[in-house]
């Protein structure tokens, strides 16, 4: 009895910690923790408090995760998500108390491959403290970047749709010189660049047919096998462990916008709860929600269907549309800012590129971010031509309450119509 009150004032403590972090700078966490949130909970009797303490505590990361998580847990768990509605996940940095809830954890659920850059470290740190983390997205098998023109030149000429490929991409690090000039016996810098996009953009399409199909049977147990988390954990590895350019390594985090990855993770997430406490189906709310993903993904089809094949091409605010484009057959053909995060700053000579890249590809619409400035977007769009649109996408966060993007299942219908209309 005593650790189970010891463990109850533990979490009304951090609660009192994150409300007043929240009063004095503006972050927002939210919680179903309502036992907690409410002056009732002091009068609990003593058995009441222990068999609330008994509950499990899941911290999430993101807005994204944490409406993935809470399909599955219901009431029956209490839910943590760091991030506000609205916060980039490649920069958010967590208070005081959210770092205390981290440590108070039953289980933690993080995006991983390093999607939640300015969390790192307080991630480790609670790992290291003994708390359980699953950082789903190492475990979904992850695509390499999608990447764009100007940021393959600005990362030493490696092709990153070939990333997964060690020997080609060795072979790309000493493009122009002898060896690859064996490679490409016939052709000249200019014809080089223009195969190696080529090139990339075909292993993408392999890439897409083989994987559209492998998803077809989502959820079954060959391919829970071949998504298991050492194969996941080794493939991440292999993926980007010489592409040093990327803010990022080990393979794209955007997983979530394609919803038949997303069914993989919320059984990935359901068996990491069976673990903690077997007294409940998580397993069968795990299935009910990745239903609901497959009747979305179908969905989605369906809303893509007008678009013809030429006019599948994106430029975007970030590399963050891979899963998506790779799911529906859609090319990403470059990006306003350089690789897969979006912290860098493009260089005027590659924005001028870009612009030119546009016009060359006849590209129809710029795709800005509700997590970012749409400025440059808007300017690059006003240089290629009026009649180039800039439309946002939600990409890394859920949308405000009523946006009809606050939940994950309607972000990406939201996303699919609103490419649609633009390019259908």
């Amino acid at each position: 009895m005593t650790t189970l009150r010891n463990r109850s004032l533990s979490w009304m403590f951090a609660c009192l910690l994150l409300f007043a972090a929240c009063g004095s700078d503006g972050e927002e966490v939210a919680t179903t923790a309502e036992a907690t949130s409410d002056a009732a909970s002091a009068s609990e009797s003593e058995s009441g408090a222990a068999a609330e303490s008994s509950r499990l505590m899941v911290v999430v990361t993101t807005t994204i995760l944490g409406d993935i998580v809470s399909n599955i847990v219901g009431t029956d768990a209490d839910l943590v998500v760091l991030l506000p509605v609205g916060a980039d996940p490649h920069d958010y940095r967590a208070s005081a108390a959210q770092v205390a809830l981290l440590h108070d954890a039953d289980l933690v659920v993080s995006n991983g491959l390093q999607l939640e850059e300015g969390l790192i470290d307080v991630l480790e740190a609670a790992e290291a403290d003994g708390v359980n983390l699953l950082e789903v997205g190492d475990l979904l098998d992850p695509l390499p970047f999608a990447g764009g023109a100007h940021a393959h030149e600005d990362e030493g000429e490696h092709d990153e749709d070939e990333g997964h490929d060690e020997d080609e991409g060795e072979h790309h690090e000493d493009e122009g010189d002898e060896e690859e000039g064996e490679h490409h016996e016939d052709e000249g810098d200019e014809e080089e660049g223009e195969h190696d996009e080529d090139e990339g953009h075909d292993e993408d399409e392999g890439h897409d047919e083989d994987e559209g199909e492998h998803y077809d049977d989502e959820g079954d147990e060959e391919e829970g096998e071949h998504h298991d988390e050492e194969e996941g954990d080794d493939h991440g590895d292999d993926d980007h462990g010489e592409d040093e350019g990327h803010a990022h390594t080990g393979g794209d985090p955007h997983f979530w916008l394609d919803p038949l990855r997303v069914a993989k993770a919320a059984h990935l997430i359901a068996e990491e709860l069976a673990a903690l406490d077997s007294s409940i189906d998580w397993e069968g709310r795990a299935d009910s929600y990745a239903s609901e993903l497959e009747a979305l993904h179908e969905e989605i089809e369906a809303i893509l269907a007008p678009v013809h094949a030429e006019d599948r091409k994106l430029i975007t605010n970030h590399d963050s549309l891979g899963y998506f484009a790779a799911r529906y057959g859609f090319e990403v053909v470059d990006t306003v800012i350089p690789g897969g995060a979006t912290l860098a700053d493009p260089s005027s000579a590659e924005l001028a590129a870009l612009v030119e890249r546009i016009r060359e590809e006849g590209v129809r619409a710029i795709f800005a971010e509700t997590i970012e400035s749409r400025d440059l977007a808007d300017a690059l769009a006003a240089e290629a031509g009026s009649d180039v649109a800039v439309v946002e996408l939600y990409t890394g966060s859920l949308g405000e309450p009523g946006s009809g993007a606050d939940s994950l299942i309607g972000m990406l219908r939201v996303n699919a119509e609103r490419i649609a209309e633009i390019l259908g």
